[in-house]
């Protein structure tokens, strides 16, 4: 295979059918859509290999923000296993999103010296239409760096107050998924100098517009403004925002109501500013050794598999997506691979891997918590609770005759009494 046919569709009734040579990188292929489009190329850009926009599972940028990210300059298409019916995503413009869909129609044995438009139809829409009337424009529109500079300095706090704010909103979005603006204020105040609610309403505000890890919204799931109070706001990842908003928030927060909240300690808390982190578990060091022989010479290393496992387990995502990146990659034709092994060691690391469902709780965590609560409910006989009795039948030490009186200390007689249990 030296080529590939792609099909890019920007909309219903326009795309266009691109061949390119499998040794080609995914910058070159950015390239190649750009100008099948007709578009500038002056924004940063993303591949989503698994099909999802701003999904972290299989994922390749313009440019490094975090260690872990990987380049599109640094990886052909036949590096990441490009093959026949493959969807993917790609980006461009993480302000404007402009999301164009990608699918291999065919593998070719012919070599593609440059990238061609082999098929055209429908008209490209325009990258920056005019519009007429300047009302229609959004009150939320992505800012400039100097307007977003003078919005921060409307914020009555210092800087680095309002950095450590950020911190603390980019964590709870990783560790929870969905938390009450209040909570994240009484939990920010119970760690840090208390902040008064207006100033801390006004820097998340200001943060709100400048993020692209999590959102502000009111309780209807429109966009937050100074005007709602921290009771009727929420804090949202940015996940839920990419199919169906108010269907995947409302799901969520079925899925939290009535468990505890997790805290933890500050330094702790905020390690999960980090959307990459996980603690080092006996579970991830188990499952990472799995995955070192399996990952070798492949463009993630066993850690950073591992870390994309748990992405899916956070959101409670289908295994399916894991197991599709895999075999997209080639690790489980690889002899070390082992179904059932993989299967027991991915049940052990999703019991012990936060989810947002759980409030950051580990299912595991969740259990022996309710353990604990079983435990509590236990009353001496006789005694008043008002939890249901879930109690077992008592029994009696010694099994006396039927006849004789129950040593429970009811008064009537064994069978009539614990002995019919």
């Amino acid at each position: 295979m030296e080529s590939f046919v792609i099909s890019v569709s920007l909309g219903t009734g326009c795309y266009r059918h691109i061949q390119i040579s499998a040794n080609a990188t995914l910058y070159q292929l950015h390239k190649a859509i750009l100008n099948a489009f007709d578009f500038d190329d002056d924004h940063q850009h993303a591949f989503f290999m698994d099909n999802r926009v701003w999904s972290p599972v299989d994922v390749y940028f313009s440019s490094k923000e975090k260690a872990r990210d990987r380049l599109t300059k640094k990886y052909t298409l036949k590096q990441i296993a490009l093959a026949k019916d493959r969807k993917f995503k790609y980006l461009f413009d993480f302000g404007d999103e402009w999301v164009f869909q990608c699918r291999v129609l065919r593998e070719m044995e012919e070599r593609t010296a440059v990238p061609s438009v082999i098929r055209s139809v429908g008209e490209a829409p325009e990258q920056y239409p005019d519009y007429d009337d300047e009302e229609d424009e959004g009150p939320f529109d992505c800012l400039s760096p100097e307007e977003m500079e003078q919005l921060y300095s409307q914020v009555p706090l210092r800087r680095d107050v309002i950095r450590n704010i950020r911190q603390y909103m980019s964590a709870a979005a990783n560790l929870y998924g969905l938390l009450p603006m209040d909570e994240l204020y009484a939990l920010y105040n119970r760690q840090n100098p208390v902040v008064e609610e207006r100033q801390f309403l006004m820097a998340a505000a200001a943060i709100d517009f400048d993020s692209n890890d999590f959102s502000v919204i009111d309780s209807a799931n429109a966009h937050f403004s100074e005007e709602h109070p921290l009771n009727s706001c929420e804090l949202a990842a940015d996940y839920l925002f990419i199919e169906d908003p108010e269907g995947e928030i409302r799901e969520l927060r079925r899925a939290q109501k009535g468990k505890p909240l997790k805290i933890l300690p500050k330094e702790e808390f905020l390690r999960y500013a980090d959307s990459t982190y996980f603690p080092e578990t006996p579970q991830r060091k188990a499952m990472i050794a799995f995955l070192r022989p399996l990952s070798s010479g492949l463009p993630l290393s066993a850690a950073e598999y591992c870390g994309c496992i748990q992405s899916v387990i956070v959101i409670d995502a289908p295994i399916q997506e894991i197991l599709t990146l895999m075999i997209d990659e080639g690790l489980t034709r690889k002899k070390q691979w082992d179904l059932a092994k993989f299967a027991a060691l991915f049940q052990e690391l999703n019991n012990n891997t936060h989810k947002h469902a759980n409030r950051g709780y580990t299912p595991d965590e969740l259990f022996r918590m309710r353990e604990q609560g079983w435990a509590a409910r236990k009353v001496p006989a006789g005694q008043l609770t008002l939890f249901e009795d879930i109690r077992a039948p008592q029994t009696c030490a010694g099994a006396p005759k039927g006849d004789a009186p129950c040593p429970c200390g009811s008064g009537k007689k064994y069978k009539n009494c614990c002995g019919k249990r």
